[in-house]
């Protein structure tokens, strides 16, 4: 019986300095299915933002031309940034957003979206920009004017690894809580899919530093984590099938939640009492 094999990871392409650049292929080269959800994206983002709207770029797996779903960022012009109850509002947007563009594109697989605010991406403060590192190492403008080839390559310092490590419970947080409302399997398993990623993230931003070397890829990811610790081998081989192959059973991915939380959580903090005692959101760069 024939059996498919699984697409393994890359590793993303480094200047000279050791810097991340951009890993994504052209946009002539996306898939199709990808392609129109992308679009879909930026028709959503044009009748919510309007004028307010820069640019809109497709991310994730289908942005290099893999499976595993796409991410989807949206960035405000200068001068149309959100805050207070916009901002509120906006990540419920989000979510809608994304739920929407994975029920009409099922073949796309795994989806979410983004919006940034001008200044998340150019920061005047010295400070380094999650928002500036994610669409630097792996988006293609679908929409309005391409700014991602006016970033430069990203250094792999704490600086970088900081939102997986600090945003890993909250993440877990999330997903435990959309699992306890969950009313249909679907929504059971992007919940318990989310959970799975937020580990398999975290997990490799704690060695991202010692290795300087960056991949989005699964599998990579996992086994970089698992170089540096073999007796957590088996906890990041539940995490990788919880992210590629997610439980439509509630209980058992609540379970999972609750196993990787008690184990990654010393790990996180330990490494946030070093590099970030204040658990501020951004580190200098």
């Amino acid at each position: 019986m024939a059996h498919a094999l699984r697409l393994r990871g890359e590793f993303w392409p480094q200047d000279h300095w050791g810097r991340v650049t951009n890993a994504s292929i052209g946009r002539e080269q996306i898939a199709r299915p990808a392609l129109e959800a992308a679009e879909e994206a930026a028709d959503m983002a044009l009748e919510r933002f309007g004028d307010r709207l820069h640019s809109v770029y497709i991310s994730g797996p289908a942005a290099r031309g893999r499976p595993g779903g796409a991410a989807f960022f949206v960035l405000l012009r200068l001068g149309a940034s959100l805050s207070g109850p916009d901002l509120r509002a906006n990540e419920s947007w989000e979510a809608a957003a994304a739920a929407q563009l994975r029920r009409r594109n099922p073949r796309v697989g795994r989806m979410m979206i983004a919006v940034f605010n001008w200044k998340d991406v150019f920061t005047t403060d010295g400070a380094f920009s999650p928002a500036r590192f994610r669409l630097a190492v792996n988006s293609v403008c679908v929409a309005g004017r391409n700014m991602s080839r006016m970033l430069a390559p990203q250094r792999l310092d704490a600086a970088a690894m900081n939102g997986d490590i600090l945003g890993f419970r909250p993440r877990m947080l999330n997903a435990a809580g959309r699992l306890a409302a969950a009313k249909s399997p679907d929504r059971v398993r992007a919940a318990a899919m989310d959970a799975g990623h937020a580990v398999l993230a975290a997990a490799f931003a704690l060695v991202m530093d010692r290795e300087q070397i960056y991949t989005e890829d699964l599998d990579l990811r996992r086994d970089l984590f698992t170089l540096n610790y073999p007796g957590r081998t088996r906890d990041l081989a539940e995490a990788y099938a919880m992210a590629t192959r997610p439980s439509p059973d509630a209980m058992k991915a609540l379970v999972f939640i609750d196993a990787a939380c008690r184990w990654m959580t010393p790990m996180t903090d330990a490494w946030l009492n070093a590099n970030n005692p204040q658990r501020s959101e951004r580190l200098k760069a």
